[in-house]
């Protein structure tokens, strides 16, 4: 019978079960109404004709026995005088009758040793719910308990062996770590999601082949291969590619005998990203503060030197440190407060407010600054847009950044447009229902491998042409919008300029309690 293969949907694991129940027509499952099924009754003309076909020896035994025994009776008891017909009769008859009889004992035996074997052919195909009727007496009716009993044995153990796989198969399933388990021929058997997320493989085509052929790193095999040589628990740390780093652990399973491996791979590119952005903060923090502090400590010691005996140039060098204190407090004051809406230790003020009045304030304020750089600022809103929950001033300091930026970066000449308008379909990934802002430039643009770190703190794409500022106000203007359950983000090409979007929800869209 040909066997069929059989996978777990979540493709954990391929297994091959034995071929299925038997479709003679003598085998019935247990639930059928005769309960154990048999295809023929005892003493039925099929089961007597089985039964001499299977017996016929013994039956060929009993009738020339009982032929002979019953010749020899009738000879003796008639002397003689019956005859040779009544003689030959008597004794074939009570022949017959001993061989009918023995025949009607052997075909009831067959048909309950016909019912056992039913019962073991249904379990031994997988049928485990077949039981034997029950036989109170003698060796056939104990035979059937304990027949019975092995199968509710058989049931039970089956039923928690699938309660393990479920479990199992759920942890696979939700694990962010990836697990791979081996022969110990070092084949794949079972392969997580996350697993296959990492290699970048499809579960499918990783199963029943060789770990060096999924993984295809020498270095991640290498891992693997040493385990196999000292049967030990064996690790390294891995870069896979520029922005993704693994931990490989590989462990034998822990009865031994080279039964096989249990391979962990842990993504700890996340880890590794937030290890950078901590260095960069300090180093940017440090080279923040190392310029005014210098600065400060040369005029100290020039006032030291004899500038405080003139009082004109003691003017000049004080008001310089007033400067670079204001900076630095300033510096201060923004880290404070961008921790602050991190932590949600900011509450917000939240009113309707027209896109109007929360955008023509900031774009009337820098218009003079704009003039000056010899720049032309644009404002297009859209008509009848709807009103934005939000905190106006916080709202108001976001743009106020975006649009300082775009001047600072703008060469002379150059055009800044403020646009508003209603959810944007031009734009992939932006929710319905929300205004969206954007701020326009035609300034130097951002480096497309600086545009994901844009918003980090203290982060500049470019030190030498950055200018003044404490490099936080992006880092400030993306954590107000998230807390106004807003996007931000922003699209760049260099020596074309940039474009910063922003959204805002409208009244109708309710706030999650931060």
């Amino acid at each position: 019978m040909q066997q069929t293969t059989v996978e777990y949907s979540s493709h954990l694991e391929k297994v091959s079960p034995s071929k299925p129940p038997s479709a003679d027509a003598s085998i019935r499952t247990h639930s059928q109404p005769n309960g154990l099924s048999t295809a023929m009754r005892p003493l039925c003309w099929r089961s007597l004709r089985s039964t001499v076909r299977d017996r016929w020896h013994s039956v060929l035994v009993v009738f020339l026995s009982m032929w002979l025994v019953a010749g020899a009776l009738f000879w003796y008891l008639d002397e003689g005088g019956g005859g040779l017909a009544t003689w030959l009769l008597g004794s074939l008859g009570v022949a017959g009758s001993a061989a009918l009889l023995w025949i009607g004992v052997f075909d009831l035996s067959s048909w309950r040793m016909r019912q056992l074997t039913s019962a073991v052919e249904q379990i031994a195909a997988g049928d485990l719910n077949a039981r034997v009727p029950a036989h109170k007496h003698g060796e056939i009716g104990a035979l059937s308990d304990a027949l019975n009993r092995m199968a509710e044995r058989l049931q039970r153990q089956s039923r928690k062996r699938s309660r393990e796989r479920d479990r199992l198969d759920t942890v696979l399933q939700v694990m962010n770590d990836g697990v791979i388990m081996l022969n110990k021929h070092g084949y794949v058997s079972i392969l997580n999601p996350a697993a296959a997320q990492i290699l970048n493989v499809k579960a499918d085509d990783a199963l029943d082949k060789s770990f060096v052929q999924v993984v295809k790193d020498y270095r991640v095999a290498d891992v693997w291969l040493a385990c196999v040589e000292h049967n030990l628990e064996h690790s390294a740390t891995l870069e896979l590619t520029s922005d993704v780093y693994i931990r490989v652990i590989v462990t034998p399973f822990l009865r031994g005998d080279a039964n096989g491996f249990l391979v962990l791979l842990q993504d700890l590119s996340h880890l590794h990203r937030l290890e950078t952005i901590r260095r960069d903060f300090v180093s940017n923090l440090s080279h923040e503060l190392r310029t005014p502090l210098a600065s400060l400590k040369a005029l100290v010691d020039t006032l030291r030197d004899g500038a405080l005996e003139d009082p004109p140039a003691a003017t000049h060098f004080l008001e310089r440190m007033e400067i670079e204190v204001d900076e630095m407090t300033q510096m201060v004051q923004e880290l404070l407060e961008l921790s602050r809406i991190e932590s949600g230790q900011v509450p917000l003020r939240l009113f309707p407010t027209t896109i109007a009045a929360l955008v023509e304030p900031v774009v009337e304020r820098l218009q003079p600054q704009a003039e000056r750089a010899q720049l032309t600022l644009h404002l297009f809103l859209e008509s009848k847009l709807p009103e934005v929950l939000v905190d106006t001033d916080r709202i108001r300091t976001v743009l106020l950044n975006l649009l300082h930026n775009a001047i600072k970066f703008t060469p002379a000449g150059g055009t800044i447009i403020v646009r508003a308008r209603l959810s944007a379909e031009s734009l992939p990934g932006v929710a319905p229902d929300v205004v969206v802002i954007s701020v326009t430039d035609s300034g130097i643009g951002i480096p497309a491998e600086e545009v994901p770190r844009i918003f980090e703190r203290f982060y500049k794409a470019d030190r030498a042409r950055s200018g003044g500022g404490t490099g936080l106000g992006l880092a400030i203007a993306k954590h107000t919008v998230h807390a106004h359950n807003g996007q931000i983000w922003v699209e760049s090409t260099e020596q074309i300029g940039s474009t910063f979007f922003f959204t805002l929800p409208l009244v109708h869209i309710p706030l999650i309690s931060r």
